[in-house]
């Protein structure tokens, strides 16, 4: 597991490493694009930016506001025109995906226009985007930048405060961002939540070699509240896209029935995904963190040779 501390190593040492690994592999992602999928590039960088925006807050109470701010920042830039190609991308998954979904209840191909278009759609903003924008080109140079600064953010005491704070705070936002969108789940509260949860799902995986039987049910479920929330997401920029330019996608009953559609998934969606965070975000920020702790505590006082003994399996702290 690369994203993930390693017993023979100090904090310092594992967060600069699991930094480098992803920058690296979000710069080879966009610079050797000739021998795979574009679009898997893109999804492949992206995942890389939010990875390390996670890892950046679970050290940011160890760093300046000011480092934090600019590493931020960047790793955010750096993404965003990436973003507008993933979503063309996902616009005719998600199409796909919710048909394959209410298969009995939808006969023919009533949205075969609709894909057209989105099809069409997706060619504009790829060759836009990546051919004209030359998105691919900034990333590589934010990303060399980045590297650059990369001990600024990564020279961190070997202590758990050092990441305990983070980790609690993200939390504590994930646990009030559910709060939020439970109160009013608009699509803003509820794309909010997905961030706040993302964030600690990849703090979680870092993380999780401290006491990894008890780790994995934590990463497991904040992996699949990412996915029901990001799933909900995207059926919502869906029909977003339909609604801001009617006349280009199909006749009138087709649209209404996407609607339709994308309504009562998306409610089962949120009612599934409501029902998890509930489970998930059941302690107090500090209870939570506060475990965590113990297992760091148990993780140090085994030492380098055991706790790669508890990683594999071959024991219990």
């Amino acid at each position: 597991m690369s994203f993930a501390l390693r017993p023979d190593q100090s904090l310092r040492k594992g967060i600069r490493r699991i930094a480098r690994k992803e920058m690296e592999y979000a710069r080879a992602q966009v610079t050797k694009t000739a021998n795979g999928s574009r679009d898997t590039a893109v999804h492949e960088a992206r995942k890389s930016f939010k990875k390390l925006r996670a890892l950046l807050r679970l050290v940011c109470p160890t760093i300046s506001a000011r480092t934090y701010q600019t590493e931020n920042t960047a790793f955010r830039d750096a993404a965003r025109p990436l973003t507008e190609v993933r979503d063309a991308k996902v616009l005719i998954d998600t199409l796909d995906k919710l048909g394959q979904h209410f298969a009995k209840r939808i006969h023919g191909h009533p949205f075969a226009s609709i894909r057209k278009e989105l099809q069409a759609h997706q060619r504009e903003v790829r060759t836009r985007v990546l051919d004209k924008e030359h998105a691919f080109t900034t990333v590589e140079t934010a990303v060399r930048d980045a590297l650059g600064r990369l001990e600024d953010w990564t020279t961190v005491p070997n202590r758990w405060s050092s990441v305990g704070r983070g980790v609690q705070r993200v939390y504590r936002q994930a646990r009030r961002a559910l709060t939020e969108a439970s109160t009013e789940p608009t699509v803003e509260n509820l794309h909010e939540w997905r961030k706040q949860v993302k964030y600690l799902r990849y703090q979680l995986t870092a993380l999780q070699p401290l006491w990894p039987e008890m780790m994995e049910p934590l990463v497991e479920q904040a992996d699949h509240l990412g996915e029901l929330l990001g799933e909900d997401h995207d059926l919502a920029v869906l029909a977003q896209q339909l609604t801001a330019a009617p006349e280009r996608f199909g006749g009138e009953d087709a649209r209404e029935l996407l609607f339709a559609l994308i309504a009562h998934r998306r409610n089962e969606l949120q009612e599934e995904a409501m029902l998890l965070g509930q489970r998930l975000f059941q302690d107090s920020p500090p209870v939570f963190a506060g475990r965590l702790k113990g297992y760091w505590t148990t993780w140090h006082h085994l030492g380098p040779q055991k706790n790669a003994q508890v990683s594999q399996g071959e024991m219990h702290p």
